[in-house]
């Protein structure tokens, strides 16, 4: 049976998703060799395996050499129809630094130029979507291509340059930011940039910062971290972002504690009500020595992120070398907008119940208060704390002797992982050859403790050498953060024909919770497409870009650039402003379905004289027609009647199909009451979305939960990407 090419195209993208995050070998061209091994598995089944494997494998370009870099350029050159798969040039883990090579022999090989590098983009200005740079090549990003970069008329929609600070590079970046300008004004908006990185980047003038950052309206992800930026640009410059979800303000050794809580309490991109979205990601860590922040000051900003519902949304959280208030009195009252308490720890366990990562570093907090505050509450009326990491860094309290109790690991069953210093973790790393320490969850719902009914955890030593030495202890689990990381790849296996077992080995998955750096960009492939949709704005679903649902491949043209804004979701209404006499006349008149359609097409010259016509903007209707191309979903397109009919006897999901309203106006289905078949066994779970079904499988709502958390955190999966987010 042939399999349609929807299936196999959802089929391999998995298999190259666990193959391209294998961290073994444990080595720069661990991309290439696990890029092998997929090919050679694949590529010379069939015509629609052959496609699917060249949308893959093009769609992401990982360069760890500068020759590497020219080999595929002279590809695109010969062979120009592959240009259009191009959607990702990450440049991150590249160095040309080895190999007996000085810096003087390198600018004689004219494989990475500043000639080379713009061929490149100009071949694929097409269907690029992320560039993602790093000081390894910025000597070669020459004014032309930053320009090319930050200005409209390309679908470019992640642009990174992290870590590049040189002079020279300053240089070129101001000269091409001032090109977008034309006597002291914009020359034009970039309405299709969604996410920015300038982390590391600490020679670029805040001014500059500010020219650039006003010409971004439609910016999701900003990394400002250690920049120059100060509170004239924070507060002035940076444009009304209606969708900013992720900031990173840490390390901004310009910008002082007034500055910052100005921003959070009138700057529109936080404060306004009408944006679409509310901050999830959120970054203000600050140097402990050279900081001015109180603990008062921090009182203020949490309880601003309250009044403006940020606490509803907000999933991580890094508040590291700000002073906590640490209180006995644990007194709470309810307010409008919060649980008000003076214990900062408290507060924020009252009224942030989504959050998942939490770093309080250099705070010196005593072991019984971080107990309390990992402790469930017993209260129906609050929700319950979802915390799974939290950095303890630098706290004098977390030490050698102080580890060794097992309080703080066993009071929170969310929990996964603890960042701590050097000297409590070497005392676990070296209490036994396993590198672990065992304890049973508490039940705090009783006070009778029963040891044999309560969950038996294992937590295990973690260490980022590479990331500037920073030292984990996290919880193990059969799927996400195994327990036998440290013994697996020392040893090639072999089955009884001589084939080579290839064992995929992926790093824990808490580390997405540890990050500094904001993850910008979709990764290798994607694994949610609400991630992929938000920050692309793909109007169409991914696999229709390359296959037609005739079973051909596409030749559609790609998609063009946006160069308007979006508008909000909603229509223009008409409303009728009645004097008091006429309200019981309308109420009655309202009351028939016929009336209540005359009042959208009626016209203002009918009005009753007392009456005033006018329009207001409803944000309740979701129809955005009028703005933009046809939408099509992932479901949409894979729920067409004819793909139905042709896979019909291939259906690996049976249920009944519910209409429901898309939230962007067009009709969505939801699989409900759904059967998964697996071998001979049948399971029953819901694929609704809804993670807390009591039908549910643990596995998938496990999917389900790391699919969701993707959408905030990303995953840690290529080199040195997880080097600059991971180090500190």
């Amino acid at each position: 049976m042939i399999l349609p090419p929807e299936i196999v195209y959802e089929v391999l993208t998995y298999q190259f998703q666990d193959l391209m995050s294998n961290d073994h070998p444990n080595n720069p061209e661990k991309f290439h060799s696990n890029l092998r091994i997929f090919l050679r598995s694949n590529l010379t089944v069939n015509k629609t395996f052959y496609h699917v494997c060249k949308v893959l494998i093009y769609r992401y370009l990982n360069f760890t050499s500068a020759r590497g870099f020219y080999k595929l350029l002279e590809t695109l050159r010969m062979s120009p129809e592959l240009v259009r798969y191009v959607q990702v040039a990450d440049f991150e883990e590249l160095t040309s630094i080895g190999l007996g090579r000085t810096g003087e022999m390198n600018k004689s090989i004219k494989n990475l130029t500043n000639e080379t590098l713009w061929e490149f983009l100009w071949l694929t200005r097409g269907s690029l979507r992320e560039f993602l740079a790093s000081e390894h090549i910025q000597g070669d990003l020459d004014e032309r291509i930053i320009n090319f970069l930050l200005k409209p008329g390309t679908i470019l929609s992640v642009v990174d340059f992290c870590g590049s600070s040189h002079d020279k590079f300053t240089e070129t970046f101001t000269a091409a930011v001032n090109k977008l300008y034309s006597d002291s004004q914009p020359i034009d908006y970039n309405y299709q940039i969604t996410s920015l990185g300038l982390n590391d980047c600490t020679t670029i003038a805040s001014s500059t910062l500010g020219k650039l950052l006003a010409t971004l309206p439609e910016l999701q992800k900003l990394d400002l971290g250690h920049t120059s930026i100060d509170d004239r640009t924070i507060i002035n410059s940076i444009p009304h972002l209606k969708g900013l979800t992720h900031l990173s303000l840490s390390m901004c050794s310009q910008l002082t504690p007034r500055g910052v809580l100005e921003f959070f309490s009138y700057h529109p991109a936080v404060t306004d009500v009408d944006n679409s979205t509310t901050l999830q990601w959120l970054n203000v860590q600050v140097h402990p020595h050279s900081s001015s922040w109180s603990d008062v000051q921090l009182m203020f900003l949490l309880k601003r992120l309250c009044r403006y519902g940020h606490n509803k949304t907000l999933q991580y959280l890094n508040i590291g070398g700000l002073p906590l208030h640490l209180t006995e009195d644990l007194s709470v009252t309810k307010t409008m907008y919060y649980w008000q308490c003076q214990d900062t720890l408290h507060f924020i366990k009252l009224n942030f119940p989504h959050l998942k990562s939490l770093s309080i570093k250099d705070n010196n907090v005593p072991v019984p208060r971080l107990v309390s505050f990992l402790s469930p509450l017993q209260s129906d009326e609050i929700a319950e704390q979802r915390l799974k990491f939290l950095n303890v860094v630098n706290n004098a309290y977390i030490n050698r002797w102080s580890i060794q109790d097992p309080a703080i690991l066993a009071h929170s069953k969310s929990l996964c992982a603890i960042e701590t210093s050097f000297d409590p973790w070497q005392q676990i790393e070296a209490s036994n050859s396993r590198h672990e320490i065992t304890c049973r969850l508490i039940d705090n719902s009783t006070l009778l403790q029963d040891p044999s009914k309560s969950q038996l955890v294992k937590w295990k030593c973690y260490i980022g050498s590479v990331y500037g030495r920073r030292h984990w202890l996290y919880k193990t689990d059969e799927c996400l953060n195994r327990g036998d990381i440290d013994t697996l790849g020392y040893l090639t296996n072999y089955d009884s024909q001589g084939n080579k077992i290839i064992e995929i080995i992926k790093q824990p998955d808490f580390l997405k919770f540890a990050q500094t750096k904001i993850m910008l960009g979709c990764g290798i492939v994607r694994q949610s497409s609400a991630r992929r949709n938000l920050t692309y704005r793909d109007l169409n679903a991914p696999i229709s870009q390359f296959f037609d649902k005739n079973r051909t491949i596409a030749r559609r043209p790609n998609t063009p650039p946006i160069r308007i804004p979006v508008r909000p979701p909603g229509e223009w209404r008409l409303i009728d402003n009645e004097s008091p006499e006429q309200s019981q006349e309308s109420e009655a008149r309202d009351e028939s379905p016929q009336d209540d359609n005359m009042l959208h097409n009626s016209d203002p010259s009918d009005a009753p004289p007392n009456s005033r016509i006018g329009l207001f903007w409803d944000r309740s209707m979701t129809n955005l027609s009028q703005s933009m191309q046809a939408y099509e979903s992932d479901l949409q397109y894979l729920n067409d009647p004819e793909l139905q009919r042709r896979r019909s006897q291939l259906s690996l999901f049976r249920g009944n199909f519910v209409a429901n309203k898309d939230p962007i106006g067009g009709p969505q289905h939801r699989l409900t009451s759904t059967s998964f078949h697996t071998g001979s066994s049948l399971r029953d779970i819901s694929i609704s979305g809804n993670a807390e079904a009591p039908n549910m499988t643990m596995a998938y709502r496990q999917h389900l939960e790391v699919s969701a958390e993707y959408t905030v955190f990303g995953c840690i999966e290529r080199g040195m990407y997880r080097y600059y987010s991971l180090k500190t």
